[in-house]
């Protein structure tokens, strides 16, 4: 009988000593009732440290504090295994991402990342030299195959690398297999991960524990969800998502894995979790976004601008949720072109979230700079100038009282579809240090707020925020529609231009289906729009990563550019203009 911990824990980039302390409490508190202990990929330096790596002295001080945990094993029932940085002694890149074995005070077995991701938000290649030899290695008297998060993902129709180190494994009649992540979360992937770690199981005919970090990195999200598979595939058990969490499983000799109390603590491993819906994993996953990327950056609260619109309702209600009301402020600005609707909807949302909301009108900055504008120039500003004035008067009122604030960062509220159009102003809306919905279609704007409303009614966003037409109210009548295709219109024809290679056929059939009964020039022209408007997105804020493809890291295309391919547009919307 193997017991075995599986740590699923949240870590800070560059915090060594602060992230090994961790592990070291975990070992000292259950390392005499178990024979394993798990940590996740990279544990020791969080993942991904990027150029940290070469900085003088980053390596030392890992070193330093894997040495502690390795102390801390001496005289413990159990052994550990953690994802750090080993050196790379030969030809090549100068590091290897890697794990270690740690037993009863020394390191007995080591194994090297061989897939190194170099696709989407991953640059692994950078920094690491692959390994070349495979994970196995008797550990507490079973014969235990080890991977490292990329390493389980090759063996699939279009395989990405000539290696498969699950191919690898097959042929070893195995015990057990254990893999350490760090998998980023976006919507979809939990069920995907269930079939790729599922496949690796039945290949392998061995259970499968499944070990990954929880936690906000910069605009990525971990969603930890750590689980164990059966031989057959099948998800017997996993932890909770977006928090951290420690489960013990036991591997019997006959290879039935069976769940086993945690010492001092309630269970919380879950029998075959389902996957989360795209809806209620963006809510949540935001939540965790917004709270770690502020504490991980020493801030201590936030501002929003309110309009009584959708968009801003939803970023302070997330925001309330992962920071708490106290840390949380709202400013409602409005101008000349407001309407008294959208005021009084404020007051209603900040009441029901128990904010506060500042009132602070822009007429008076708006009206003296519309008169020295047509006395210094001659004539008078066109509509869209004043419109981002507007705007900007706004931004700057927020980064005013940011600045007034120590510790409050704002929060832009641009949804993606506004983002992909270029619906919003550089230096107005677009103000603020982390963009909460920016991989966030409207549509599923709306769908968050109605989610949120379920799960959290004492915190309610009102129902006429929901109801309303959207506008961004800096003209007289003006409604997103008179820029933009209707949601339920550019939603699916954005989706499918920008995700187009990573949706499932019925995904693809079904964004096509509601672009049916539109013509095809207008949404030509609004997928055009994208790659224009990427002189406004390279200046934006941080955004929040959810979707399969982001904007950022993920979407790497130039500003200054022409290229334009009609018959791509035409393929991925499966018609002809």
């Amino acid at each position: 009988m193997l017991r075995i911990l599986m740590a699923q824990m949240n870590y800070i980039v560059g915090d060594i000593a602060g992230n090994v302390s961790k592990m070291v409490d975990i070992v000292n508190f259950h390392g005499r009732d178990v024979d394993l202990i798990l940590f996740s990929e990279l544990a020791a330096t969080g993942y991904y440290p990027y150029d940290f790596i070469n900085r003088a002295g980053f390596m030392e001080a890992q070193e330093l504090q894997l040495s502690a945990l390795q102390g801390a094993t001496r005289g413990s029932r159990a052994a550990v295994v953690v994802g750090h940085i080993d050196r790379n002694p030969f030809a090549g890149k100068p590091y290897f991402n890697s794990l270690s074995v740690y037993e009863n005070g020394m390191r007995t077995f080591t194994y090297h990342k061989q897939l190194l991701c170099n696709y989407d938000i991953f640059n692994e290649p950078r920094h690491f030299e692959p390994g070349s030899s495979p994970g196995l290695f008797m550990l507490a008297g079973h014969r235990t195959g080890f991977l490292i998060c990329e390493d389980a993902w090759n063996g699939n129709d279009e395989p990405l690398y000539k290696t498969d180190p699950v191919e690898q494994l097959e042929r070893e009649k195995l015990d057990l297999i254990i893999s350490l992540n760090a998998s980023p979360s976006n919507v979809r992937k939990q069920a995907r991960r269930y079939e790729v770690i599922g496949s690796v199981a039945r290949r392998c005919g061995c259970p499968v524990v499944y070990v990954n970090q929880v936690g906000g990195y910069d605009d990525i999200v971990y969603d930890g969800a750590s689980f164990v598979t059966g031989r057959d595939g099948a998800i017997l058990y996993g932890l909770p998502a977006f928090r951290e969490a420690i489960g013990v499983v036991e591997l019997a000799d006959c290879g039935k894995i069976s769940h086993s109390p945690v010492a001092g603590k309630a269970p919380e491993l879950l029998v075959s979790p389902p996957p989360m819906d795209d809806i209620e994993l963006i809510y949540r996953q935001t939540i965790l976004g917004i709270r770690d990327y502020i504490r991980k950056c020493g801030f201590s609260g936030a501002v929003v601008g309110s309009s009584g619109g959708i968009d801003s309702a939803v970023t302070l209600a997330l925001a309330v949720e992962a920071l708490g009301a106290e840390n949380v402020s709202a400013i409602t600005m409005p101008s000349r072109f407001s309407s008294e609707g959208s005021v009084n909807d404020s007051i209603d949302l900040c009441r029901n979230l128990g904010i506060r909301l500042y009132n602070d009108p822009i007429e008076d900055e708006f009206a003296p700079w519309l008169k020295n504008f047509e006395s210094v120039y001659g004539k008078k500003p066109d509509s869209l100038t004043m419109e981002n004035r507007q705007a900007r008067i706004r931004g700057g009122k927020l980064m005013a009282f940011s600045n007034d604030n120590p510790g409050v960062l704002a929060l832009s509220t641009g949804n993606k579809s506004e983002v992909c159009e270029g619906y919003c102003t550089l230096y107005g809306d677009m103000c603020g240090g982390l963009n909460v919905l920016g991989d966030i279609y409207k549509t599923q704007v709306y769908g968050i707020g109605l989610f949120h409303n379920r799960v959290r009614p004492d915190r309610s966003i009102p129902e006429n925020i929901f109801i309303k037409e959207p506008s961004a109210e800096l003209a007289a009548g003006q409604k997103d529609s008179d820029s933009l295709l209707p949601y339920d219109i550019l939603d699916p024809a954005l989706m499918l231009y920008i995700e187009h290679d990573l949706l499932s056929p019925e995904e693809t059939a079904e964004c096509r289906s509601k672009l049916a009964m539109t013509s095809s020039p207008p949404i030509e022209r609004a997928i055009r729009l994208v790659d224009k408007a990427q002189f406004k997105r390279n200046q934006s804020a941080p955004i929040i990563r959810v979707q399969r493809r982001s904007f950022g890291s993920g979407w790497q295309i130039p500003v200054a550019s022409r290229y334009v391919d009609s018959q791509f547009i035409q393929e991925i919307l499966g018609r002809q203009f």
